[in-house]
């Protein structure tokens, strides 16, 4: 078992009276009965974890110690009996394995399964929301591993990413059953209604409260849970642990395709039931959700290549290819062609993640430098007028097609969706404009998918800050089937993003308040006000920058565009959630 980072001091609550704490002690180099200590690996509110040898199997294992202070109090020394003594009931693949209990000398100690790798939380620090087919793994193998614990009666009570475990070979280990309780085991009163236990970034609403708890709980707290690593942040965020915890009981989570247009619609509505408010609303059971999972997983298996776990940048981690191949075989998708050199994850997925981070100019002029470095040898170029005849008149009636680069290098799949989604989840980042221009090249009669993936072309563009080619796909798109409302509107959004790269802030408010002031075309794409929200917030930080001039009239008007932009967003969502 690999131990989680310190707790933030409001990350967890609860309703008990902390003992004063005991003089720091270091076992390192102790024997505690069978087990050999070798140093210490993390430390958490109740205990410490160290990494340690059992002498008689020569193996390392985990060494959960309890802390001396917590020992004098029978309910904590009890509870952490039952957390060894429930989690030894279950013999799955996705749960940390628990090989012995003990005390030695005072201390009382589990011995746990080593996992040597990362958890979720520290991958998503490095790495940011995580691909599809791979987010897709992690669901299926937690979810799996919470419906072993709910059939035989534990409830974990603490999911969240610090407790999912991402071994060497792309397994899911879920670990720290340490609130867990055992709803068959009545004469342990381990932990009382009333009592609130857990991380309140992840807790279900029930569990805010103090109520009873069920299986469901934890249900809840895995779609939180899978919120944040599709978006890249929780759904939730507040000043205190009280705050939060009362989002969970009375507000409702933003849809994930808001802040990630990508995010299949399937996959979105299975999220937010897991997230329901009453227990009764969500999936009843792990199994259900993973039957509607196994649905989801099937409708994308035509997508070559799951991303695999690259855990290559933490400390602990090896064998990036193994944890491929594994990560691949566990999605249950094609391997994708092996690419070597340079890792671009991070800058792809600068393109791809949701949410606030959307703008990372470091690592789009990463991009900018690793593309120009591939196109000097691929042959980027723009596509001539000889190809635009070969691929016939469809695709020569299709706008932006010769704006480079050449789009029929994207391999073609069966269907406008698909090709869309390859877009999405599998394009080499230097072949990634390509890629999107390929769905209408290939695709001209496709209008809603074409239409949507120059949405995701204009944005990756404007994060590449090109300039050039967000005025000529402007250009092009106002002109492409001008009755089409939506596209006039991408023009409209494409022009305040040419005005902020013009550094023409006033330019940005001026287009922006057209936009919203519309009668004749009311702005109503969640993509499209997503990236009006964007821009303003670039262009909020561009005024602060030093030099800047005329920031003190511009910020109230940006901040009020702003205002309007997410209110609209929210009336938009709230719309959608309800026709769903």
């Amino acid at each position: 078992m690999k131990s989680n980072p310190p707790r933030a001091e409001d990350e967890r609550t609860g309703t008990w009276s902390e003992p004063a704490k005991a003089a720091p002690r270091d076992l390192t180099g102790l024997q505690l009965g069978d087990f050999r200590v070798d140093r210490l690996i993390g430390r958490g509110g109740m205990g410490e974890v160290y990494l340690a040898e059992q002498i008689s199997l020569r193996r390392p294992v985990a060494l959960k110690v309890l802390l001396p202070e917590w020992v004098s109090r029978p309910a904590y020394l009890s509870r952490f009996s039952v957390e060894a003594t429930a989690v030894a009931k279950l013999n799955h693949p996705n749960i940390v394995q628990v090989y012995a209990l003990g005390e030695a000398d005072g201390v009382h100690y589990i011995a746990m399964e080593y996992v040597e790798g990362a958890n979720l939380r520290e991958y998503l620090i490095r790495k940011g929301s995580l691909d599809i087919p791979l987010a897709l793994s992690i669901m299926r193998q937690s979810g799996s591993a919470i419906g072993a614990a709910g059939e035989v009666g534990l409830i974990h009570r603490d999911i969240k990413p610090e407790n999912l475990l991402l071994t060497r070979k792309g397994r899911i280990k879920v670990a720290d059953f340490g609130l867990c309780r055992d709803t068959e085991a009545d004469r342990v009163h381990v932990t009382q209604q009333g009592t609130t236990m857990g991380t309140p970034l992840y807790m279900s609403p029930e569990q805010a409260q103090g109520h009873a708890l069920d299986h469901r709980s934890d249900l809840y707290s895995l779609g939180v849970t899978y919120y944040h690593m599709i978006v890249g942040e929780p759904p939730f965020r507040a000043d205190s642990a009280l705050a939060l915890a009362l989002k969970h009981v009375r507000e409702q989570p933003v849809a994930m395709r808001v802040r990630r247009p990508d995010v299949p619609a399937d996959l979105d509505r299975l999220v937010l039931k897991l997230m329901a408010k009453k227990a009764a609303d969500r999936y009843q059971s792990a199994a259900e959700m993973l039957a509607d999972l196994a649905k989801i997983r099937t409708q994308m298996s035509t997508i070559a290549g799951a991303t695999a776990l690259d855990l290559a940048s933490l400390p602990t981690t090896a064998g990036a290819a193994e944890a491929a191949d594994e990560a691949r075989s566990l999605s249950g998708m094609e391997p994708a062609t092996s690419r070597r050199g340079v890792d671009l994850a991070p800058l792809l997925r600068a393109l791809r993640g949701g949410g606030a981070s959307w703008f990372r100019p470091r690592l789009l002029a990463g991009l900018a430098v690793a593309a120009a470095a591939v196109g000097a040898l691929a042959g980027w170029r723009a596509r001539t007028a000889e190809r635009a005849a070969e691929r016939g008149r469809g695709a020569a009636a299709a706008p932006a097609l010769g704006i480079g680069p050449r789009w029929e290098s994207a391999p073609r799949r069966e269907s406008a969706e698909a090709q869309y989604r390859y877009a999405w989840l599998a394009a080499p980042p230097d072949r990634l404009a390509a890629a999107w221009l390929a769905v209408p090249g290939y695709f001209p009669e496709s209008y809603e998918w074409a239409s949507a993936a120059y949405l995701q072309l204009g944005r990756a563009l404007y994060r590449d800050r090109d300039l050039g080619r967000v005025v000529a796909l402007a250009r092009d798109v106002r002109a492409w089937r001008a009755r089409q409302t939506r596209d006039a509107q991408l023009a409209d959004v494409l022009d305040a993003a040419e005005a902020l790269l013009r550094r023409d802030v006033d330019g940005v408010i001026g287009r922006l308040r057209r936009i919203l002031e519309s009668k004749d075309r009311p702005l109503s794409d969640p993509g499209l006000i997503d990236f009006g929200v964007e821009i303003v917030a670039d262009a909020l930080r561009a005024i602060d920058q030093p030099g800047a001039t005329g920031a003190a009239a511009q910020r109230p008007d940006l901040a009020v565009l702003r205002g309007r932009l997410l209110l609209l967003r929210n009336r938009v969502l709230t719309t959608d959630l309800a026709v769903r």
